[in-house]
This record gives structure tokens, C-alpha cells and sequence, in this order.
């Protein structure tokens, strides 16, 4: 046939591909096919538009002709699973009389077997109970070592994502901080109120200590790591999910420390070595030093990090997928690129120092993952969410697709798609911020070259997730009356950082109408799925329209 010399697929294949029952290799060349092809594409249109009127014609003439059914349908399946349950509970119970008859005819079997499991029982108990019970004892000796040496001033250092402060525990000062910002040490301040945690002195065996003993209930773990003994509690009560401390094992005094909120904010506390004598004994105020003679210095500051150098970290993380989803932050201090991350699995940070192990001048640094952090992957639940209560429009959808959870799902795997053509959009948005007009002018030509092929997975990848939201929300648009109609899509500026700006809203725009559709009840206009269709579709081209930008540059 012409459709094969082409390479065109048939109306059976786009049928098939209509009703989502092609496998998952020959429905991606379908999609593939479609994203370059104007002919198919418009034949797929078709067939929907025919599915679309079958559903109208369902009903508007079948469901007001037909009568309604007397009585909803017997639901047999419960009643034999009842059935099936209680013969499994009647079995159950006679297995359990014989066994209680037999025994009773035979104390010597059972007694003996009755005392090692009472045996095993107590001994499960007590190694539960070991982590916690070495926890206090060790808390209760580094306090007690605390209390027995006199109070001598002591500089510790408290790291937040956005602030540095410098605080001296056992003096009037206050704290010194990198970032002056009276807003956010009151944000802190607020954050150990809640959590019930003293920052007054955070990084002591006695402020820990206090904090876990009003925990309702609690995880312990001790391990030792090198000259230290590590002190890690978690809990699922309070504002504070999870606590770490570290002791010297030479006198149990507290050198480090790391707090994990609920609201996945993070504080690590460190020591500071002593300040000098006149330091320490200086007055409280701030005075500014006397200026000093120039010295000739034989040490030549370290160069700066260049663009090149920060867009091979980028291309790196890349290549990982780390720029899509992982909590990553690559930022330049001091000479160096700095890595961090907060709530990456340990496999996840084994996986990045690899992959930037080789590359000079690069610091990677993680926090530990929290609980949250090791949970399956995934949208964070409540993030998106179908609304417990129905709409009008959603009873309509509800009709269409078949009934409440066949529409919950469908709401999910939309919102799976929105979110991966949405972190697309967010790594975009991310390149055209980092890398301006002016600083991409500075740039060599292979440096140029990297970051175009950045750009150009990422709108590649966008758009055919963009499709696949369109070809999914299609058949459903059209059964209530709705199609997108001729869109036109504005020239942006000269630079493609503009035309990142412009898609990255218009993906937001398309995710907002998506989830005031799908997932919110409340307040749905009739005009909806039409903004919808209007949304997809504006969005589809915008992002064919950055493809083929984002090839020619």
C-alpha cells in the first residue's frame, strides 16, 4: 500500500492508537510519526471527532430513550467473598480447637513451647529497646561530663539553605551573621520554638536530650564513625521529623549537629575553633579594624570559575536526569562550584560524586535524606489531587469515562504527564536565567554548542509529553462539544531566553487550567474545557515553534 511506501500508518493503526491498545514501542513511532506529520495527524482528528460524536449520540439518544434500570445491579463478587471469608474464618476456628484440644491432652508440648516463646518475645523487646536505652545513657554521660567542666565561651556555627550564623554560647553576644536579614533569623527563631528545641545552646548533649524526652514516640540509633559517636533520632510527632548529633568519643562534647523539619527546611550546627584571646575578651560593639600596611603577597588568588566550567557541571547533572526532579543546586563560591542537595537518597549522591568526581574545583555536599527522601518517587501527595467532591462538569467526565475511579485515574495519569512536561519547562526556565544574552556571548563555540543541546532535549522531550497530554485530554474534550481551534503563535524577541520565558508560562497556564479542571470542584466555569482545549493547543504550538527554534540556533 501507498500508507507503507510512506511510511504513513493505516486508519486501523490510528484507531488502535486512538483507544490507547497499541504496546508501548509501536504507539511511541505512532506519536513520533504524528508530531512531524499534518496528514495522520489530521486523519487521527477525524477519528476522534467520529468517537466524540458516537459518545454524544449515547447520550443524547440512548440515555433519554432508554429507561432507567429498575435497580442497580447485584454486586455477586461481595457476596462470595463474604462467603468465601466466613468458611475461611469457620476453618480458621477449627484448626485452632484442635490444636487447643491437643494440647490440653499434652501439657509437657505445649508448656515448654509456651516459656521459649515468652523467652523470645522479652529478648525482641529488649534489643528493640537497646538503641534507645544506650541513646539516654550516652546523653546522660556527655552531660553530666558537660556540667563537670566550667563554662568556658565557645563559637558554634549555624548553616540554613539561604543564611549563616555565627553564634558564641556562654557570652551576651548576639549572633553574627553572614547575611543580615532580621526576617529570616525570625523565621529560625520560630521554626526550634515550634519544634521544642533550645537555641539558646542547640548544639549541646542537653538540648538534644531535652527534646527527645518530650517526644511522644521516638527512633534511636547509636553508631560510632571514627572518633565520634553519632546520635540519630527520628519521629513522627512534631514539628521536628528527625535529629542528629555527634559526640567526641574522647570527652562526649557535642562538635556537630543536623535538624530536619517537616517543612523540609534543614539546619546544621558545627563547632568553630576558639577565637583568639583579645578577640574573645573585645567589648561587645563592633568596631572596625585599623588599616594595615599593604604586604606583598606571594600567593596568587585563585581564578574564577568560569561559564564553561559551570555548564559542564550542568551537562553532568544532566546527563544524570538530576536536573529534572532532584533537589539540586549548583551555585559558584570562592574560586569553586558548589554542589548541594538536601533529602537525596544515599544511592542518588553515590551517582552524582561519580559523575563529577573528574571535574576540577567542583564541592558536592549533601544533607542526609530525611524520611520523606526515601520514599518511592513520585508526585508528593496533595501536591495535585482529585477534589473529594463533585462538580458539575467532573459528573460529566465521570459519565464519560466510566464511572468514579476510572475518571481518578485518568485525572492521575494526566497530572503525570503535566508534571513531566512541567519539569521540562522548569529546566528550560532554569538554562535562560543562568545563561543571559550577555554571559552566552562570552561563551566559545563548542561551550555554545553544549548548552544548544541542552536546550534542545529539553524542548524535544517537552513536546512530546505536550502531545501526549493533548492526544490524551483529545477524546474527552471532544465528548462535551469542545475542539481547540486556530491558534497563532506570536514571534518572540530575537533571543531564545524570551521564547524560554513565553513557553515557561504558557505550560503554567495549560498545567493551572488542567488542574482547575481535573482537579479542583470548586468553582468550574462551562467555559472550562474550552479554555482547556485553547490552552493545549496554544501550548502544543508554542513548543513546536521552540523546537524548531531551539534546531536553527
Amino acid at each position: 500500500m501507498s500508507n507503507q511506501k510512506l511510511r504513513h500508518p493505516g486508519d486501523d493503526q490510528l484507531l488502535h492508537f486512538a483507544d490507547g491498545e497499541l504496546p508501548p514501542p509501536q504507539a511511541g513511532e505512532i506519536r513520533n510519526h504524528l508530531t512531524a506529520c499534518w496528514q495522520c495527524r489530521t486523519e487521527l482528528e477525524e477519528i476522534e471527532r467520529m468517537i466524540g460524536e458516537c459518545v454524544r449520540y449515547r447520550k443524547t439518544v440512548l440515555e433519554t430513550c432508554l429507561p432507567p434500570p429498575p435497580a442497580p445491579w447485584f454486586d455477586i463478587y461481595r457476596h462470595l467473598d463474604s462467603i468465601d471469608e466466613s468458611q475461611r474464618l469457620h476453618q480458621r476456628a477449627g484448626r485452632v480447637l484442635e490444636w487447643l484440644r491437643a494440647a490440653l491432652h499434652h501439657p509437657r508440648r505445649w508448656v515448654p513451647a509456651t516459656v521459649i516463646l515468652l523467652l523470645i518475645a522479652m529478648a525482641v523487646q529488649q534489643f528493640r529497646q537497646a538503641p534507645s536505652v544506650k541513646a539516654a545513657e550516652m546523653l546522660h554521660k556527655a552531660i553530666a561530663a558537660a556540667d563537670s567542666k566550667p563554662h568556658m565561651p565557645r563559637r558554634i556555627q549555624i548553616r540554613t539553605h539561604s543564611q549563616r550564623l555565627t553564634r558564641l554560647i556562654g557570652n551576651t553576644r548576639a549572633l553574627v551573621k553572614t547575611n543580615p536579614d532580621a526576617d529570616s533569623l525570625a523565621g529560625l527563631e520560630s521554626m526550634f520554638r515550634a519544634a521544642h528545641y533550645s537555641l539558646e545552646d542547640p548544639l549541646s548533649a542537653k538540648s538534644y536530650s531535652e527534646w527527645r524526652d518530650q517526644l511522644p514516640d521516638k527512633h534511636d540509633e547509636v553508631t560510632s564513625e571514627g572518633d565520634r559517636y553519632r546520635l540519630r533520632t527520628t519521629t513522627d510527632s512534631g514539628e521536628l521529623m528527625e535529629a542528629t548529633l555527634k559526640l567526641s568519643s574522647r570527652d562526649l562534647r557535642a562538635v556537630e549537629g543536623t535538624l530536619q523539619f517537616r517543612n523540609r527546611e534543614w539546619v546544621e550546627i558545627s563547632e568553630l575553633p576558639p577565637e583568639p584571646a583579645s578577640a574573645a575578651s573585645a567589648p561587645e560593639t563592633v568596631e572596625t579594624a585599623p588599616t594595615l600596611p599593604p604586604q606583598a603577597s606571594t600567593l596568587k588568588p585563585a581564578p574564577e570559575v568560569t561559564t564553561g566550567e559551570e555548564l559542564q557541571v550542568l551537562a553532568a547533572l544532566h546527563r544524570l536526569g538530576a536536573d529534572l526532579g532532584d533537589p539540586v543546586e549548583v551555585t559558584r563560591s570562592a574560586g569553586q562550584i558548589l554542589v548541594t542537595g538536601t533529602g537525596i537518597a544515599p544511592g542518588r549522591q553515590r551517582e552524582i560524586r561519580d559523575e563529577l568526581r573528574a571535574m576540577p574545583r567542583v564541592t558536592v555536599r549533601f544533607s542526609e535524606p530525611s524520611a520523606e527522601a526515601l520514599a518511592p518517587e513520585g508526585r508528593s501527595p496533595g501536591v495535585i489531587s482529585v477534589s473529594p467532591t463533585n462538580s458539575r462538569l467532573q459528573t460529566e467526565l465521570e459519565k464519560q469515562l466510566g464511572g468514579r475511579a476510572a475518571f481518578e485515574q485518568f485525572a492521575d495519569d494526566v497530572f503525570e504527564m503535566t508534571d513531566a512536561f512541567m519539569s521540562r519547562a522548569h529546566a528550560l526556565h532554569r538554562l535562560a536565567e543562568r545563561f543571559p544574552t550577555d554571559l552566552e556571548a562570552q561563551m566559545t563555540p563548542p561551550q555554545r554548542q553544549l548548552l544548544k543541546r541542552l536546550r534542545q532535549e529539553h524542548a524535544e522531550a517537552l513536546l512530546r509529553h505536550v502531545v501526549d497530554v493533548q492526544g490524551r485530554m483529545h477524546p474527552l474534550l471532544t465528548g462535551l462539544g469542545e475542539s481547540a481551534g486556530a491558534t497563532e503563535v506570536t514571534t518572540p524577541s530575537d533571543s531564545w531566553q524570551d521564547a524560554t520565558d513565553q513557553l515557561f508560562d504558557e505550560a503554567r497556564r495549560a498545567e493551572t487550567m488542567l488542574v482547575a479542571m481535573l482537579g479542583n470542584g470548586d468553582g468550574q466555569s462551562q467555559e472550562l474545557p474550552a479554555q482547556v482545549a485553547a490552552s493545549l493547543a496554544q501550548l502544543r504550538d508554542r513548543a513546536e515553534f521552540y523546537n524548531g527554534l531551539t534546531r536553527g540556533r
